[in-house]
């Protein structure tokens, strides 16, 4: 037994889950010259090329599945091109290795399948051994396929579709039929768990858009609060056919790089029920509204191919601009003797650049990758209070928020949008049965480090910001509201020089702690991390120790004075 297990280790497993040779019917020369030409590694110009084929895609999809005469062409039709497209895009990014996240993919589909027929009152079965299978596959993956660096390859989209099949497996589960009384219960508590869908608490911010947007109004909101990746009926009560399970993990627009959504969206695309949407009465006059609802040649509201236009030029200049800040800012750099040699400060303006530098690239490619969605319109969020079609229901990042956000929970509603609304969804709520928000916090970041890879970079970075956002919840109770309140009565110039010094302070202390956490984030190696950090004398965690310890001292020295409790009288 133990000499088979050793062959299976040995020899069976990374025969299967090792990168494999490129088929020899894919031509990689374009890359590989272009490669060469630009200095950017293969792998990520393949990655580009691979999210950029959606353009094209999707505006074939538009001229085809998308006008006058669409109403003919059903949603099998729309279903198997997303199929095949689908498919020939990660064979071409993965070639032979495309069999890695399909067999996932149908293998999810059949532990679904086979748990309906043989205990159909018992789902919670099906959604275990499908987490179990995902991240199972996902993690043996990681141990065969993975390398110190940066892997470009299949596991990227064997990473992406983990979580798409993971949450695929508990929406079949939640979707259990039960008898009438217990399923009265279930739909209060869906409803009340969706309502909450945002990944952090409400900031002043969210909360002031909140009184702002339509659901302040008698009038039921057209457009949804969150982005519609997970909206209010997302259980399957019904397990989806197997073409659509393949078409859906392999959706062209989102396989590769995200962003993340649930079936139920799909399959609204798919009958375009997604574009029932009506006008608000916000909006004004009858005619007002009509003239809103009016749709394009394509069958779908307007304003799709502007916002689309718009994603593709601000990715490009993301990813151009990172491509420069690269040249000035590698990660590598901070391991050498020269970078040791500079003087203190310089060593940390470096190193706050080069934290920016790391995730510079995510917002470019992300943002690139939103285009495709939105022309093929499965990014449609309803109407404004105005009348105007939005499509921003599937973007993974909000670049303006993120560049100018004063707090790391901001930072969270604005980065990596869609893939935080999953881990709070399916991961966090799950996690109830702990009794303690910040143990099912630090669980969702646990799991989202070892869904990242096996480096312990991964879990440095999310350990830091974990610890980083108990300090600011620290912080912001303790100084920030005092002094807000304090700037909210002033008047005049002194008011907004106060609120743009505070803004300017706390920006400065949100970016400082995001990007000292990406460096061992792109590092990775856990020594390379240290040897970095240690070269700034690992500035970012005696701060965030000092500002933790600074708040215990007060809270004995200056109690928090409690209420008192009301008395009963007789």
């Amino acid at each position: 037994m133990d000499v088979f297990l050793h062959q299976v280790h040995s020899t069976y497993l990374p025969l299967w889950f090792a990168p494999k040779e490129a088929s020899p019917f894919l031509d990689y020369g374009l890359t590989q010259s272009l490669s060469e030409a630009s200095g950017v590694p293969e792998p990520s110009l393949r990655l580009l090329l691979t999210i950029l084929a959606g353009y094209p895609i999707s505006i074939l999809y538009r001229l085809v599945f998308l006008n006058k005469t669409s109403s003919i062409i059903g949603e099998s039709a729309r279903n198997t091109f997303f199929l095949i497209t689908g498919l020939l895009l990660s064979y071409y990014f993965n070639s032979f290795d495309m069999v890695h996240p399909l067999t996932t993919c149908v293998g999810t589909w059949f532990i679904c399948r086979l748990v309906s027929l043989v205990a159909p009152k018992n789902r919670t079965a099906a959604s275990t051994v499908s987490f179990l299978f995902n991240f199972g596959y996902l993690l043996t993956s990681y141990k065969y396929a993975a390398t110190e660096d940066y892997d470009i390859c299949y596991t990227m989209q064997q990473c992406v579709q983990c979580l798409r099949m993971i949450g695929y497996g508990m929406d079949f589960m939640d979707g259990q039929p039960t008898s009438k009384k217990t399923a009265n219960g279930s739909s209060q508590q869906q409803e009340k768990t969706q309502k909450d869908v945002p990944v952090v608490k409400p900031t002043p911010v969210v909360a002031s858009a909140a009184a702002a947007s339509p659901a302040s109004t008698p009038t039921p909101p057209a457009r949804d609060a969150t982005p519609i990746s997970f909206g209010r009926d997302i259980a399957l009560a019904k397990l989806p056919s197997l073409s659509e399970t393949i078409a859906y993990a392999f959706f062209p627009f989102g396989f590769l790089v995200g962003p993340q959504f649930s079936f139920s969206l799909y399959k609204k695309f798919l009958t375009m029920e997604l574009f029932n949407v009506p006008v608000p009465a916000t909006a004004g006059r009858d005619e007002v509204r009509e003239a809103a609802a009016i749709k394009t040649a394509n069958g779908i509201p307007q304003g799709s191919l502007r916002y689309a236009t718009r994603c593709f030029f601000l990715g490009i200049f993301y990813l151009g601009f990172g491509q420069v800040l690269v040249g000035y800012f590698p990660t590598v750099a901070l391991l050498g003797k020269a970078y040791l040699e500079r003087p203190f400060l310089e060593r940390v303006f470096i190193f706050w650049w080069t934290g920016k530098t790391v995730l510079n690239k995510y917002l470019g490619i992300w943002t690139i990758a939103e285009g495709p969605c939105v022309l093929s319109g499965i990014t449609f969020n309803g109407y404004d209070v105005q009348g105007k079609p939005e499509w921003d229901g599937l973007r993974n990042v909000n670049p303006l928020n993120y560049e100018f956000a004063t707090s790391l929970t901001l930072i969270v509603t604005s980065f990596n949008m869609n893939t935080n609304y999953w881990a709070k969804l399916y991961i966090f709520k799950r996690l109830r049965f702990l009794g303690n928000k910040n143990l099912s916090a630090l669980g969702v970041l646990l799991f989202l480090a070892i869904w990242h890879g096996t480096h312990l970079g991964y879990f440095f970075c999310f350990g830091l910001e974990f610890m980083d956002m108990e300090t600011e919840r620290r912080m912001s109770a303790r100084f920030g509201r005092p002094i807000n309140a304090f700037i909210a009565r002033q008047t005049g110039v002194v008011q907004a020089a106060l609120k743009f010094l505070w803004g300017t302070v706390t920006w400065m202390l949100t970016t400082s702690a995001l990007y000292f956490a990406a460096v061992p984030f792109d590092l990775l190696q856990i020594d390379k991390s240290l040897t970095a950090l240690s070269a700034i004398n690992y500035l970012g965690i005696y701060v965030m120790l000092a500002l933790l310890g600074s708040d215990i001292v007060l809270s004995i020295i200056m109690p928090k004075k409690r209420s008192p409790k009301s008395v009963k009288t007789e």
